[in-house]
Order: C-alpha cells, then sequence, then structure tokens
C-alpha cells in the first residue's frame, strides 16, 4: 500500500473528478462513508435532487421522519432508490444493520410513502441486534446492491454508475437498485452491498459477472475495488484490505473485531478474526502532492489517503 510522493498539480475545474482521482494515484481503500452500520432504505420513483431526502417530492411527514431517524440513530443514514425501468404500485422499505458480526436487514412492504411514517425504526434497529425478528417486516436473505447514480449530485455517478447497474440487473441473486448519494463521486462507479455494508468503487460493467459471485459467495471482491466496510472508522477500513491483501482472506464474516490506536505518527489497527486470531497493521495518512477535484465543478484540493507503513 506504499507510494511515492509526486509533484504538486493543479487540476482543472473542468476535468472529470473521477479522472484526475485516477491519474494522481488516490488511494480507495479506506474512502467509505465511516461508522455507519444503520441503512434505511426507501424505494422513490419522483426526482432526486442535489441533496436527495430533501429537495424530493416526497411527503413533509415522510422527509421529517427520515432526516429525525438520521439524526437519532446513532450511525444511520438514508438512502433512495428506484428501479431502472419504471415501477407501479407498493413501495419498499428495507432496513439494514451492518454490524460486525451481526449483518441483518429487514423488509416492509408500502402501501405509500405515507405509510412510512407507522414504522417504528428505532424500535427495529434494537429487536435486529438482539436477534429477534421485527413486526410487521420479513428477513431479507438476498443481497442488496445498490449503485449511486445520482447524476444531479455530481455528473460521474450517472455516467459511469447506470451502465453498472444494467449490467448487475442481468445477474442472478441479487437485488439490485439506483440509489442516491454513497460519497465519494470520483470513485464512481460505487455502490454498496447491503447487509454488510461493503462498499466498493471505480466499478466498471464489464465487472458485473465476477463481482456477483463474490457476493452470491459471500466473498470480497478485489481489494482494488474495496473502499471499505461502512461500519468501520476510515483506517480500519484501510487495515482490513491491508490485512486482507497480506492473507489472502477472502470471506466476508472472517472478521469479528477491529479497534485502533494512535501511536506516535502512524495509527496502530488491530483486527481480530473469527479463527481466534489478531493481526496488527501500521498505517499513516499521507497526502500524495497533487491536487484534484473532490468533486466535478469543485477547485482541486490535496490528494491524500492512507498507507501501510513500512516496517
Amino acid at each position: 500500500m506504499g507510494a511515492r510522493p509526486r509533484a504538486t498539480v493543479t487540476t482543472a475545474m473542468s476535468e472529470s473528478c473521477r479522472t484526475a482521482s485516477i491519474e494522481h494515484g488516490e488511494p480507495i481503500a479506506g474512502s467509505a462513508v465511516a461508522c455507519t452500520a444503520v441503512w434505511i432504505v426507501l424505494e422513490h420513483r419522483g426526482p432526486w435532487g442535489n441533496k436527495a431526502v430533501p429537495e424530493s417530492d416526497l411527503p413533509e411527514a415522510v422527509k421529517g421522519r427520515l432526516m429525525q431517524w438520521q439524526k437519532e440513530i446513532a450511525g444511520a443514514r438514508v438512502q433512495l432508490v428506484r428501479r431502472s425501468k419504471r415501477t407501479e404500485g407498493s413501495l419498499r422499505l428495507w432496513l439494514a444493520v451492518s454490524d460486525l458480526g451481526g449483518a441483518r436487514m429487514f423488509g416492509w412492504t408500502l402501501e405509500d410513502a405515507d405509510a412510512l411514517t407507522a414504522v417504528d425504526v428505532p424500535a427495529a434497529v434494537e429487536a435486529i441486534r438482539a436477534g429477534a425478528s421485527v413486526p410487521g417486516a420479513q428477513e431479507s436473505t438476498t443481497p442488496l446492491v445498490l449503485v449511486c447514480t445520482n447524476g444531479r449530485r455530481d455528473v460521474c455517478c450517472a455516467k459511469w454508475g447506470v451502465p453498472v447497474v444494467q449490467a448487475l440487473e442481468q445477474e442472478p441473486g441479487l437485488d439490485v437498485w439506483q440509489t442516491t448519494h454513497l460519497g465519494g463521486h470520483r470513485f464512481a462507479a460505487t455502490l454498496l452491498q447491503l447487509p454488510q455494508g461493503l462498499c466498493y468503487g471505480r466499478v466498471m460493467p464489464e465487472e458485473a459477472s465476477a463481482l456477483a459471485a463474490a457476493i452470491r459467495q459471500g466473498q470480497v471482491y478485489r481489494l482494488d475495488r474495496l473502499r471499505g466496510r461502512t461500519a468501520l472508522h476510515g483506517v480500519e477500513q484501510a487495515a482490513e484490505v491491508a490485512w486482507r491483501a497480506a492473507s489472502g482472506e477472502a470471506h466476508i464474516g472472517a472478521l469479528a473485531r477491529v479497534e485502533h490506536v494512535e501511536a506516535d505518527d502512524a495509527v496502530m489497527v488491530t483486527l481480530h478474526g473469527h479463527d481466534g486470531r489478531s493481526h496488527q497493521v501500521a498505517l499513516e495518512r499521507r497526502e500524495l502532492g497533487p491536487s484534484a477535484p473532490p468533486s466535478c465543478g469543485k477547485p482541486p484540493a490535496p490528494v491524500a489517503g492512507w498507507f501501510q507503513r513500512s516496517a
């Protein structure tokens, strides 16, 4: 995971943020949204704005409830989703808890969006974490795959995300949806696998079959595509990628617990496997030198990432 510092480069604001990120060697490991283990996923067929929920045409009571849950439930995030082809009738709601060793997901069928206000999501989170059932919902065992296509937030998401959605829709054994902002437009196409909370980036349509096979088999896909496990801190996400690269461990459920401590100018991450063994990885945050836009149309910012510290 080491890298050699590069000379400072100024990137034009008109340049694609994805292209600039790749050209300047921005690391992908550790770039997923962090400390997020509760995913509230609502089907919404209306328009998506830059800020998906506040700028949507959902009923005000529904928007208020969604934002309340996101604020009050620790580590919660709301995603709006839709199919590639227009659908009619009832709506779907999922609640996924992506805790290490306890990832579970439940789903509801709603008559309309207003019916969401009758769902007690905080109580459902508690039930899921207690290993109990959730009244009125069914446990989902089919992997839910959300691909960011929110072009109103960043054009790269739509340009690169839509073809990946279309390719994954041809694969059996997955429930594939377009979704709103997942973070990290410059890593498009970016997608989320639930309930495990694995986030991938820079995925291409031709990878759909291999990615789908890995998901169905409970395996981690290519490590150069793995941004991280969203329940973890960014440095822990990067450490998991480094550990898997060194050990060859591909089983998603192999990791039981992770913690980190700062030591001098590095961060020591300890990963505990379900096999009882522990592994330590030393990482440091490093700027690479060049600047690139974090999102299309934004001014360039220093390119940085997590790197494994040399012994």
